[in-house]
């Protein structure tokens, strides 16, 4: 028989079970703005949703905790495809860390052209969303390309931007697996090969993915700082065409890490920039970050939803086609939120619960970061973050 008592498997039980574990009581936790006692009896109790990042990230601070001991990171498969990609983790970990830029593996690799076209296919199966069918390509992939990175010849460039791409996957796989770590250090992998590359547009697009890991990581504040200077080192470069988009990705960024501190006027001033860039540049797809009037309108949502304000999520996406964007993974990230926002709002339960079928529909294998807790209550997730 085992008495062994089972794990919370929700995160109101974990915030309560992490609370007693501290000995906190309610009141004392209740005094983070925003965090009435009521409400976090209703969240401890499966009754409300705990549906911002910024407040999670709060609760957890206090706590002492990391987010990951409250959403139950890494999460556990819920079909096959998710369990084909966990079982690559433990490759991916050892490729990446085995490795350094200034070393060259001694193994051998296939012609940079090959590999080339291998790394755009796992771009292609990343924007699908389809984890299963590249995690296992990571490994060899990355090594190899670091073969060619580290050569003096004509391939290096090539392959540090196949490199900044095989990475960015890693990163995208590892952060919706729920190893946020990995999802770090590959993040800053890519962020060092973009800088290699010693292009305004790559260099931007690197510290667009520092900021995302640090906000993954439940670093909002670091985040924020990262995205701004990134932003503001690309405003001189905006003559080149590359970089236009991804300096407006970057002021959304902004946006989204600045709602926790309450800094509404730098939150909308970041949002303006963001729909002035994306009036002049149309839709565009630098970096595979579709960025454009649409993507915009995606973010909004996100950030109203951070807010608080998800309610306004309808409004906002008025006349928008999201097919435009392009990527499925994008898509149901965007119908996350919009079921994050409809739940925000009262008597919008069932519409709340339609957008998320449809966002797992899109996205099967995202099922963990995607779908509901046990209680009904929508995860929070961060963002846009990830495209």
């Amino acid at each position: 028989m085992n008495d062994t008592p089972e794990a919370p498997t929700t995160i109101g039980a974990r915030i309560r079970s992490c609370r007693r574990y501290r000995g906190m009581t309610l009141e004392t936790l209740a005094g983070l703005p925003g965090l009435s006692k009521g409400f976090l009896s209703m969240v401890e109790n499966g009754q409300r949703r705990m549906d911002r990042r910024s407040h999670l990230e709060a609760v957890a601070d206090a706590l002492q905790v990391s987010i990951t001991d409250l959403t139950g990171q890494p999460y556990k498969p819920t079909n096959r495809a998710q369990a084909r990609s966990l079982a690559a983790i433990p490759a991916i970990r050892a490729a990446i860390l085995n490795i350094a830029f200034d070393e060259r593996p001694d193994l051998p690799a296939r012609p940079i052209v090959a590999l080339r076209l291998a790394a755009d296919d796992v771009e292609t199966a990343r924007e699908a969303a389809a984890h299963a069918s590249y995690a296992s390509l990571l490994p060899d992939l990355i090594q190899e390309l670091h073969v060619h990175a580290a050569d003096s010849g004509s391939d290096a460039r090539t392959a540090l931007a196949a490199l900044v791409g095989a990475y960015r996957s890693a990163f995208v796989l590892s952060k919706d697996l729920g190893y946020v770590d990995l999802a770090w250090i590959a993040a800053d992998r890519a962020m060092q090969a973009a800088e290699r590359l010693d292009d305004p547009a790559w260099s931007a697009f690197g510290g667009f993915y520092r900021a995302n890991a640090l906000l993954s990581a439940g670093a909002r504040s670091r985040a924020r700082q990262v995205a701004e200077r990134a932003a503001d080192a690309a405003a001189g470069q905006l003559g080149q065409a590359q970089v236009m988009p991804v300096y407006g990705i970057l002021h959304l960024a902004s946006a989204l890490t600045a709602v926790s501190s309450n800094d509404t006027g730098a939150v909308d001033a970041h949002i303006d920039e963001a729909v002035e860039i994306a009036g002049r540049t149309g839709e565009t797809n630098a970096f595979h970050l579709h960025f454009g009037p649409t993507n915009v309108a995606v973010w909004r949502v996100s950030i109203a939803v951070e807010r608080g304000d998800g309610g306004k999520a309808p409004e906002i996406m008025r006349g928008v086609d999201t097919s435009v964007l392009g990527s499925g993974r994008r898509r149901a990230q965007f119908l996350t939120d919009l079921g994050r926002g409809l739940a925000q709002a009262r008597g919008k339960d069932p519409q709340a619960l339609a957008a998320l079928r449809e966002a797992e529909r899109l996205a099967p294998e995202l099922g963990p970061v995607l779908g509901l807790d046990h209680t009904g209550g929508v995860r929070p997730s961060c963002g846009c973050f990830g495209w």
